[in-house]
């Protein structure tokens, strides 16, 4: 029998060996054959636009959790900007919410009302809080979108922290709004993923290879390449229709920048359109802090981000509502209490 020491080296060898699986060192020629790809696929944009931008992000966080159910925090953010200076700031009210496993949730129902003036269509029946809470919040982000798609002027852009395709059925018909109402009114959309799970040729990574390949070919930054359009090349997996909202793209927005990153863009756009989406996002992507990544979004997710000091005021205001209540620190330990919290002592 191995010792431990052997075991847990044999486990990092065997991951170490599953990366280099992923990650070839001929990727790139992989990419590129498989895809069709060659320098002229990639696009290239000028870092120009005389529009606003206007980002919009939500956070949530587990406050409490009894097990049974749990208590959550969520709110979203959106920052405009123009010619390079911030036009509008708006946060919603941080909404305190509970979340169970199991059927239903009547907090998610009365937010839902509450933003949509109407019932959501699926309840929200995940077993996991985490995902719940996550449902709640990109009701909040879809709602500010929303708002924000009513008052912005023809040939702004919405950016959406995330994907194009919806968490929950019950926001099938919401982002399908959202949509409309953009079309409607000239206002551009697209959804910025900082991290995707989209790979191609039975599971490689698609940012990478594509990053690889603008490399090997010299192609200057800011460029954006449309990986939708080769036939069969996305690895696609079994999911629901109304998931499917747009093209998936790869950008790489400024020289300086760290890596590329996918971006999703409703599938009707226009070349001339999806062209301004990407000029859009280059203009502001110039910010030292995160060079290459929309500044606009960054802005929107330092101002929502629920952080451990809200989460702890949180937290103490709860337990004084149970003291009003007449409970004490046995009947909150008895609901809330982890021994993970006391293994953590020693």
């Amino acid at each position: 029998m191995m010792d431990q020491k052997t075991l847990y080296q044999d486990a990092i060898q065997r991951i170490a060996g599953k990366i280099r699986e992923s990650v070839p060192e001929d990727l790139a020629g992989r990419f590129s054959i498989a895809g069709g790809f060659d320098a002229a696929s990639y696009r290239h944009c000028r870092a120009e636009f005389d529009g606003a931008v206007c980002a919009v992000d939500g956070s949530n966080s587990i406050i409490l959790d009894a097990g049974s159910f749990a208590v959550a925090a969520v709110r979203a953010s959106v920052s405009t900007y123009a010619r390079g200076t911030r036009t509008c700031h708006r946060t919603t009210p941080l909404h305190i919410v509970t979340v169970n496993p199991g059927a239903g949730n009547e907090d998610f129902d009365t937010l839902f009302y509450d933003c949509f003036h109407c019932s959501p269509k699926v309840h929200l029946d995940h077993d996991d809080p985490v995902r719940n809470t996550a449902v709640m919040r990109d009701t909040l982000e879809y709602w500010a979108a929303m708002e924000m798609a009513a008052e912005l002027e023809a040939g702004d852009l919405i950016i959406l922290d995330g994907a194009l395709q919806v968490r929950h059925a019950s926001h099938d018909e919401v982002i399908e709004n959202l949509l409309n109402l953009c079309n409607l009114r000239g206002v551009l959309i697209a959804a910025v993923t900082k991290r995707t799970s989209l790979t191609w040729g039975k599971g490689y990574p698609i940012v990478p290879a594509a990053e690889r390949l603008a490399c090997d070919l010299a192609v200057p930054e800011p460029w954006y390449l449309c990986v939708s359009d080769a036939e069969g090349l996305i690895d696609r997996r079994s999911t629901y229709p109304w998931k499917q909202r747009g093209e998936q793209y790869v950008t790489r927005l400024h020289p300086r920048a760290e890596r590329a990153f996918k971006v999703e863009i409703p599938r009707y756009y226009s070349p001339e359109k999806v062209d301004r989406v990407f000029s859009a996002l280059a203009s502001f992507a110039d910010d030292g802090r995160v060079t290459g990544y929309p500044y606009p979004l960054l802005d929107a997710h330092q101002t929502t981000k629920i952080g451990k000091d809200a989460v702890e005021q949180v937290r103490q205001d709860i337990i004084r509502g149970m003291d009003l209540l007449g409970m004490n620190l046995a009947d909150y330990t008895g609901i809330f209490g982890d021994y993970h919290d006391e293994f953590d002592r020693y």
